[in-house]
């Protein structure tokens, strides 16, 4: 939304790149979603700071040419099939992840689908698809990760990619913004859960993020307004970065939220979203 302003506006604020630290030496992590802008942004960032990464993702071929891109094997990388709008998919997924980790320290839910529509007109399907993909795959392999740690006595942490969405809302993707607020409900009440195995649960609310996602956003709006799709995505920015953001910040974010300085941040919805949600 445009705001009124009595000054010039200020050139775009750059992207910082800070330096690149051994935080997860050791660790091993899985990631949802891992071939998508977001998170592949996350997979790559662990990867550098020492971890051991699974890049999960619904197409086979994308999940290897992302883990390969990222270095392989050889560099600790590695692709799992993972339908997360599947149960039987994301205890088996689980399954080869540990295999290939051998242990698991944490988790990120990327996974998700937004589907766009007239608010009253929202199909029971594309409700249950996009509540099965944000919200109960999330969980189920939130579930099956803490288990795995319950029971290897594993301190770690789960974060959940939601969106400001979530907190906001959408009227033109009712459906996904109610499944992003449950999944901000989720994360509270499995940080509670979790809290006496000294498991950290928090997730993640990216705003305008520069993803194919958000190009599919300009293409629906453009459904509704009859505006060109690229001209809907160059105004989709942040007001006070002047900018879109970068999949690389919302990783940053992500990726301290997995590390031990971030114990006492504890079942929170942290925005990323360069300062666009008031609360």
């Amino acid at each position: 939304m445009s705001k009124y302003m009595i000054t010039a506006p200020s050139a775009p604020l750059p992207v910082r790149t800070p330096r690149i630290l051994p935080v997860h030496e050791g660790k091993s992590f899985v990631v949802t979603g891992g071939s998508g802008g977001i998170g592949k942004a996350i997979a790559g960032l662990l990867l550098a700071q020492g971890a051991h990464v699974v890049v999960a993702d619904l197409k086979p071929a994308s999940a290897e040419a992302t883990a390969e891109e990222l270095g392989g094997a050889g560099k600790g990388c590695f692709a799992v099939a993972m339908d997360v709008g599947s149960q039987s998919s994301v205890a088996a997924g689980i399954d080869a992840a540990a295999a290939a980790l051998g242990t698991i320290d944490g988790l990120v839910n990327c996974a998700a689908i937004v589907l766009h529509s007239d608010p009253l007109e929202i199909s029971w399907d594309d409700w249950r698809r996009q509540f099965e993909i944000n919200l109960f795959g999330a969980y189920e392999a939130s579930r099956l990760v803490a288990k795995r740690m319950i029971d290897a006595g594993t301190r770690g942490a789960i974060v959940s990619i939601a969106s400001e969405a979530g907190k906001k809302g959408h009227k033109e993707s009712l459906a996904y913004s109610a499944s992003k607020a449950a999944l901000i409900s989720m994360t509270r009440m499995l940080s509670e859960t979790l809290a006496p195995h000294d498991i950290n649960v928090n997730c993640v609310c990216p705003g305008g993020v520069a993803t194919p996602m958000l190009r599919e956003v300009s293409e629906a709006y453009s459904g509704f307004t009859g505006e060109g799709a690229p001209a809907i995505f160059d105004k989709m920015l942040s007001q006070q970065l002047i900018r879109h953001l970068q999949p690389i910040e919302v990783a940053r974010v992500t990726s301290f939220l997995l590390t031990d300085d971030a114990m006492l941040i504890r079942g929170q919805a942290v925005n990323a979203d360069a300062g666009e949600t008031p609360y």
